[in-house]
């Protein structure tokens, strides 16, 4: 087998080896839950209709967050705004 060959074999292999050891930590890592408060809860926004109501799935992640914030799991909210932006066209700050 020439230098080539080998090289990218080697080369392939640990990259292989490198992606299953790190997907393997992540995963094991993400099992583990630590029961602690978080200091922010993300709420990724969904549509906000033009007549100012909310879509389903976007009152169901404020209502979540909401009592996540009540029961002391998370210390602050923060709400992406990128398509309430674009739903009502205008800024919102």
């Amino acid at each position: 087998m020439n230098l080539a060959k080998k090289i990218f074999r080697y080369s392939f292999v640990l990259g292989a080896m490198w992606f299953v050891i790190h997907s393997v930590y992540i995963i094991a890592d993400g099992l583990r839950d630590q029961k602690r408060a978080a200091d922010l809860a993300v709420v990724f926004g969904n549509t906000v209709n033009k007549d100012g109501t909310l879509s389903p799935r976007l009152k169901a992640r404020l209502d979540k967050s909401i009592e996540l914030y009540r029961n002391h799991k998370a210390k602050k909210i923060m709400v992406a705004e990128v398509w309430v932006k674009k739903a009502i066209g205008k800024e919102t700050r």
